[in-house]
């Protein structure tokens, strides 16, 4: 079964990449950061290095949520429409493993995009410093330039490395781009709670996909996702200003939909607000590996019953 859901997963993040979409969610996390450049530029009183980090990290997080929610509304449902889903279910494959194959192949996809932004991340936190960390910052892109073009020449798929390449570029960054101070675990906590979060959001989007259209997927899942982040605010409505109703629901749909909003706030960890990083790290990505678990079970069983005549 494992071996099963690993070629679904593979050929999902392979689509992904013939796609451009991983390289379109850098360009756009790209974008975001030289617009953190210029924002910093005019930012009078404050450490630069702390702005550019601080907005890039937020950047991660938007950008992996949002390529969840457009890669999840109509991954099911383009391989119904372009029928290539009958082929695969006609062999020894179960339908819940499609299910759980393209939740990970998804989740790759995202999390190759998370590596190589939080990268950028480090690399322009590190050019804003005081220090002269430029070669620092710079030297692990073109390490990792020199390896991926070795890779990818003597490759036959040209999309695989990138699993790999994204987080050791991510790892020799982090070690070798010089004193961040906080800024650099702000970073690497963004990474990794954003890959968590878009997880979360794409099953979700699953299970709106194993019955309904892209568009509404889309817009189903773009409103839990909404709710979800606010999902603390909604469970401590006053009730004087909105009253027993509305305060009931809200407290109903804050129990009811994930609550994102742990993935949001890392910086109560640079901040010190946190006893322990590693502690509410854990908490965040156990609380998202039961929830997405729950989730697959339930668009699995939803999918299965669901009549492709």
């Amino acid at each position: 079964m494992l071996a099963r859901i690993t070629a679904i997963a593979h050929t999902t993040f392979r689509e992904a990449a013939r796609d451009r979409f991983p390289l379109g969610l850098f360009g756009a996390g790209l974008a975001a950061g030289l617009t953190s450049l210029l924002v910093a530029a005019m930012s009078l009183g404050r450490d630069r290095a702390e702005v550019v980090g601080v907005l890039t990290s937020a950047s991660i997080s938007l950008f992996s949520v949002v390529g969840a929610i457009v890669l999840g509304a109509s991954l099911l449902y383009k391989d119904l429409e372009r029928k290539t889903a009958y082929p695969i279910l006609a062999r020894p494959i179960h339908r819940h493993e499609l299910v759980v194959g393209k939740h990970f192949g998804l989740v790759a996809t995202v999390a190759t995009f998370a590596c190589l932004d939080g990268a950028l991340s480090l690399s322009l936190t590190a050019l804003q410093r005081e220090e002269p960390l430029g070669a620092r910052a710079l030297a692990p892109w073109l390490v990792i330039a020199v390896i991926g073009a070795v890779v990818l020449f003597r490759a036959r798929d040209r999309s695989t490395p990138f699993l790999v390449l994204a987080p050791l570029l991510l790892a020799l960054e982090a070690v070798t781009v010089g004193p961040l101070g906080q800024m650099r675990r702000l970073i690497l906590v963004s990474v990794g709670l954003s890959i968590v979060e878009a997880a979360l959001v794409a099953a979700v989007a699953l299970v709106f996909g194993a019955f309904s259209s892209p568009f509404l997927t889309a817009a189903l899942t773009t409103g839990v996702t909404l709710i979800g982040r606010n999902a603390d605010l909604l469970a401590k409505l006053p009730e004087k200003t909105f009253g027993p109703t509305l305060v009931a629901a809200g407290r109903a749909m804050a129990r009811i939909v994930p609550n994102l909003h742990i993935y949001v706030p890392p910086r109560l960890v640079v901040l010190g607000e946190l006893t322990s990083m590693w502690a509410f790290f854990g908490q965040a990505v156990l609380y998202g590996v039961v929830y997405v678990a729950l989730l697959l079970v339930l668009s699995s069983l939803i999918f299965r019953r669901r009549d492709f005549a």
